[in-house]
């Protein structure tokens, strides 16, 4: 399998991962919280990725390049990577206006890293979780 296609079936995998859960986020009729009876808004998308240590540059510049490209992103209300002290985990997040802001964007998030290995560089797969907002 080439580099290109490695980095695209993970890519993939997590484009579909966040879709499906902001589409169990979207209500086909309002939703409301129900501890709080408010209706959902923002979503957090978040992955837990594993760096090797000699990808963990790569993987940071990958981050930046998403980041750079994600400016113009509607809906797309926040965007980071976060790091553990030792290197063993890179936090990526993104926080969208909306679920529906979220399925709309994420396509086009994802597409500026596409060719990348990303599954060669992780000592284990990565973990992602779409989260509302609660508070």
């Amino acid at each position: 399998m080439t580099a290109e296609l490695s980095g695209r079936r993970v890519l993939v995998a997590l484009w579909g991962a966040a879709l499906e859960s902001a589409r169990r986020l979207v209500p086909t009729r309002p939703c409301t919280d129900p501890c709080r009876g408010e209706t959902v808004s923002r979503v957090l998308f978040q992955v837990v990725h594993f760096p090797k240590p000699e990808h963990r540059d790569d993987m940071i510049a990958a981050m930046d390049v998403i980041r750079e490209k994600s400016a113009h992103i509607e809906g797309l209300d926040e965007i980071g990577a976060f790091e553990e002290p030792d290197g063993s985990r890179i936090v990526a997040i993104s926080v969208w206006a909306s679920p529906e802001a979220m399925q709309a964007g994420m396509g086009e998030l994802f597409a500026s890293v596409g060719d990348l290995p990303l599954d060669r560089w992780e000592t284990r797969p990565y973990e992602s979780a779409t989260l509302a907002q609660v508070a």
